[in-house]
């Protein structure tokens, strides 16, 4: 597991090392999924994304649902990437973030070529 951070997580969540998403990036690019350690690094910043969305704004899962979709292209799963921003996509429709759209749909006309 050389170069993947051990998330420490202590009653309380007082300890927990902050992984950022080029890390997981990086690591899904350059390992893949299976690789050890991988997985679990995934699984890990997915539950702080989802903590960070839970006491956040609707535009925060938005990003997240973009962030997710760069980590299925970094693994080559254009289809995963595609659903995840067609998600972000409707809910930025839907909360009216017109920046947000216009991003999204570049990433998909880049996905789909």
């Amino acid at each position: 597991m050389e170069g993947i951070p051990k998330p420490i997580q202590e009653v309380g969540q007082e300890n927990v090392v902050k992984i950022e998403k080029a890390q997981v990036w990086e690591a899904l690019r350059t390992k893949g999924l299976e690789a050890p350690g991988v997985r679990e690094l995934v699984e890990q910043w997915t539950i702080q994304q989802e903590e960070r969305v839970a006491k956040g704004t609707s535009r925060d899962a938005i990003i997240l649902n973009i962030d997710r979709a760069d980590l299925y292209i970094a693994v080559g799963d254009r289809i995963g990437a595609l659903e995840c921003l067609e998600d972000a996509r409707r809910q930025a429709f839907q909360e009216n973030e017109n920046e947000l759209i216009e991003t999204i749909e570049d990433m998909m006309a880049g996905i789909e070529m």
